[in-house]
């Protein structure tokens, strides 16, 4: 498990586009990345009609997400060169919603590639 504080260092970078998002972070001293991909099809519902970049600090996402429930349904919202992106939470029964605007940073990151070849040699006992 890394250190906390690692994370409250950490800025996160959000590309969408119609196959998914696609999150990078890397803390300030360029030392840990961290690199996720969402799927389209893993959302029971998904939509990004052109590609968009976000930069994000991760511990205002963070204070974001803690007002969600675990069976609540999560909308992300952001416009076309917009500086702000909109979280709504909304509970299954739709008793209860809930809007967070968080400003956008500017990040001046591009998606980074990760090399995908792992050796790994372990010996097998029996």
């Amino acid at each position: 498990m890394l250190p906390e504080v690692l994370f409250t260092r950490m800025k996160i970078f959000f590309a969408g586009s119609e196959a998914g998002l696609q999150l990078q972070a890397m803390d300030n001293s360029h030392v840990s990345l961290v690199s996720l991909n969402l799927r389209a099809e893993g959302f029971e519902s998904y939509r990004c009609d052109r590609n968009l970049s976000m930069g994000m600090n991760l511990v205002s996402l963070g204070k974001i997400l803690k007002c969600c429930n675990n069976d609540d349904i999560v909308t992300m919202k952001a416009q076309d060169n917009a500086d702000v992106v909109t979280f709504m939470f909304e509970s299954k029964n739709g008793e209860r919603v809930s809007d967070f605007d968080m400003k956008l940073m500017n990040l001046d990151q591009e998606h980074l590639g990760i090399p995908v070849r792992l050796i790994v040699i372990a010996p097998l006992f029996s």
